[in-house]
């Protein structure tokens, strides 16, 4: 897929969803779990930086390229893991700010390694 998007408004795109997750992190303590919810928004907080410099450092078709490739390599069916569940979170949110359709990010999913169809 050819990723039309600029550097700058992809960056500030990541900025505004990592702001979203550190808002999240604020109001975890008030959820039913909030050890979970914690980790799951410190977790895609982390997903956004990452981006963020990757974005910068090396441009927006290599960091969707980055990011396809860590979203199908990420272990399926452990609803429990907090950070792996925000990571993958932050993954599918900056895909999709991207154009990738929902569709598209299922059938991705159910080619992980290991996804029992």
């Amino acid at each position: 897929m050819a990723v039309m998007l600029n550097v700058e408004d992809v960056v500030r795109g990541l900025k505004r969803l990592k702001s979203l997750a550190k808002q999240d992190l604020l109001v975890s303590s008030r959820t039913a779990n909030p050890a979970f919810w914690s980790t799951h928004a410190d977790a895609r907080k982390q997903a956004y930086e990452d981006l963020i410099a990757m974005v910068s450092e090396q441009g927006v078709s290599a960091t969707y390229d980055h990011a396809i490739r860590e979203y199908l390599n990420l272990p399926d069916g452990d609803e429990s893991d907090a950070r792996l569940k925000g990571r993958e979170q932050a993954l599918e949110m900056f895909l999709q700010t991207l154009g990738v359709d929902k569709q598209t990010l299922a059938e991705l999913r159910a080619s992980r390694p290991g996804v029992q169809a």
